[in-house]
């Protein structure tokens, strides 16, 4: 398949991704400053004897989510995990993982790792940010009020993802 007819395909469907979650939090949840998606990461995976992978390129986009300009955190979402490839419309459509609870799970549980140091029994010891912007961190939070004001910036721009 033609390289630049593939990331084609994969904008398509991380544009999907970007657009699903970032209206999702723009309007459930308050205390956002910024969304910022970080483009389009794929690890191509073909190699010059074996030829193309059987499982396909990894493919994925981060966002970083704002509280304040120094309070802040990341959530990846991938391509094949959040969306499905429909062969007769060459387009990706959304699947049910990317859904408004799983939204709410993954932005909870990174909050919870940015916040909070924990030990092996995953007690908490601490903080891993300041005071502050725990107190920043805890303005983000679900609400029918949104973040409205919130500024976003898309990026479909592809990279190589390196390791």
């Amino acid at each position: 398949m033609d390289k630049q007819k593939t990331e084609k395909e994969y904008q398509q469907g991380i544009e999907l991704i970007q657009s699903y979650v970032t209206d999702y939090l723009v309007k459930n949840y308050q205390g956002i400053e910024k969304i910022e998606w970080q483009g389009i990461g794929v690890e191509y995976r073909n190699s010059p004897i074996l030829g193309p992978s059987l499982f396909g390129n990894y493919v994925d986009t981060d966002v970083t989510i704002y509280a304040s300009q120094n309070s802040y955190l990341t959530i990846n979402f991938t391509l094949n995990y959040n969306t499905e490839y429909n062969e007769s419309s060459n387009k990706y459509s959304k699947n049910p993982y990317l859904s408004s609870n799983n939204i709410d799970e993954l932005l909870e549980i990174e909050l919870d790792n940015t916040i909070y140091k924990r030990d092996d029994m995953h007690k908490i010891i601490g903080l891993e940010v300041s005071q502050d912007q725990k107190k920043e961190f805890e303005k983000v939070k679900k609400s029918t009020t949104g973040s409205k004001k919130a500024k976003i910036v898309y990026n479909l721009k592809v990279h190589e993802l390196i390791y």
